[in-house]
């Protein structure tokens, strides 16, 4: 990890804290979609290195997460407690944290200065075996069916903020990720 930590010290550290793999693969989607420039180290051992100034870090593993000292952080609604405590003092101040709304008390009682960005379980709807986004733009159909991503995806969505995508962008790739 202290590799890691050190190719990308001068880089914008993204840390995705999940145990969802679909949520790291719905983000690369979304980037590569829009044409981000970014590098990755995911939880399998695949990486992309190409010097670009953001590099994504995708973990479940709560030492290696913190060592990363992230600069921006989505944590994932299945990871919650106050072992996550160490992560969140680790994010670079003045850096961003995306959460779900289970561990709004444990945000809210850091004293690291970040901005901090909660969501709450995305609104969907489910008829047989399709699934549609409730949004503020309407109603988006999906093709996945895998509920676990589909609560994460409001996280997603403002963590893809910070890399540029708004929201009527981020919606397109997310129509046909299955």
């Amino acid at each position: 990890m202290q590799n890691i930590f050190a190719e990308s010290k001068n880089k914008t550290r993204v840390l995705v804290l999940s145990s969802q793999p679909s949520v790291m693969k719905l983000l690369l989607d979304v980037l590569n979609f829009h044409a981000k420039d970014f590098d990755f180290y995911l939880a399998n051992g695949v990486f992309n290195n190409s010097n670009s100034d953001f590099v994504i870090l995708e973990t479940s593993d709560l030492e290696k997460a913190a060592s990363f000292e992230p600069n921006i952080v989505l944590i994932t609604s299945e990871i919650s407690g106050e072992q996550i405590v160490p992560v969140i003092e680790k994010i670079t101040p003045g850096g961003v944290l995306v959460y779900d709304s289970n561990i709004a008390d444990i945000v809210e009682q850091s004293l690291n200065f970040f901005r901090k960005l909660e969501y709450s379980g995305t609104a969907f709807s489910k008829s047989n075996s399709n699934f549609a986004l409730q949004t503020n733009i309407g109603e988006i159909p999906i093709s996945s069916s895998d509920e676990n991503l589909i609560k994460n995806i409001d996280g997603l969505k403002l963590l893809s903020q910070q890399f540029g995508v708004m929201e009527e962008d981020f919606y397109e790739p997310v129509m046909s990720f299955e």
